[in-house]
């Protein structure tokens, strides 16, 4: 059997292929630098011959043409070989020194390491508050987690050490989102690392209406997923924080992006208390379902 590579990177992919070339662009030379593999987990909606020439030098691994992101994130992470297993997606672009940063942040006794999200469509207003609602809250400057909860990470820039990639895998194909995953191995004792210099961008520009109805879905799915371990009571409570859900998300935003970030945080703000206001009235939804079962 051949030598295990120091580390794999899964892409996500379900979305353009002009998104992806964009992001396989930003990670093929890293990759080959550092002999790293490069795998695609694609949700085929094309002829398979059209991925030929943006996917040259990587492993496309075919996936169901409804698979969702978990489950595509799984069947790329099973397919991985490396010590390491970097996971991105499609619709984001790796900083030149991404997987350097990554690579020499690894301690002996890691089991997660988490970047950072920046955002690389900073004309609109509008695709700042996308950003901002979804990825702000992974900022370089954002701050540990108290004593005892699990470190806020990403599933779009996160890396597992081969020790705990099995039941990653396990639990992505089981349709698990990175929030539930990592409450596990944080359950479990894995220890996990902040890494603020290994940064991922966001790339993808956004329209309001569709991103609005993303939030929606997204929001009621996170909801039901906390909702089967919560009790009755801290279901309702939820519930009923969430009309100043919105602004306490936009203030923890607001203390977590860096210095780029921060210059657009104003201009952005009404499109992202939109956007955290969409998420937060089907999270509401969410509890009030699993309240009333």
């Amino acid at each position: 059997m051949s030598e295990r590579p120091a580390a794999s990177v899964v892409v996500a992919s379900f979305r353009g292929l002009d998104l992806l070339a964009q992001c396989l662009d930003s990670l093929r030379p890293q990759c080959q630098q550092l002999g790293i593999e490069l795998i695609v987990a694609r949700a085929h909606r094309e002829a398979p011959d059209r991925l030929v020439g943006i996917a040259t030098g990587c492993r496309v691994v075919p996936a169901p043409a409804t698979a969702d992101i978990p489950r595509l994130r799984g069947i790329g992470v099973a397919e991985a070989r490396g010590e390491w297993v970097a996971l991105t997606e499609d619709h984001c672009v790796a900083d030149p020194g991404w997987l350097d940063a990554l690579m020499a942040a690894v301690g002996s006794e890691d089991h997660v390491l988490g970047g950072s999200m920046g955002n690389a469509k900073s004309e609109r207003a509008t695709d700042w508050g996308a950003f901002f609602s979804e990825y702000g809250f992974f900022g370089a400057n954002r701050r540990i987690s108290a004593e005892g909860a699990t470190p806020l990470i990403t599933g779009a820039n996160v890396a597992y050490h081969r020790s705990v990639v099995s039941q990653v895998a396990a639990w992505a194909l089981e349709g698990s989102w990175e929030n539930e995953i990592h409450d596990r191995l944080h359950a479990e004792g894995h220890r996990f690392r902040l890494v603020p210099a290994a940064r991922i961008r966001q790339n993808q520009s956004y329209q309001v209406a569709s991103f609005c109805w993303d939030r929606f879905e997204h929001g009621r799915e996170y909801a039901a997923t906390r909702a089967r371990r919560l009790p009755f009571w801290r279901r309702v409570a939820l519930m009923a924080a969430s009309p100043v859900l919105p602004l306490l998300q936009a203030t923890r935003v607001a203390r977590s992006v860096d210095a780029e970030g921060r210059r657009h945080f104003v201009r952005a703000l009404p499109a992202t208390l939109v956007f955290l206001s969409a998420w937060a009235v089907w999270e509401a939804v969410g509890y009030a379902r699993g309240a009333t079962r």
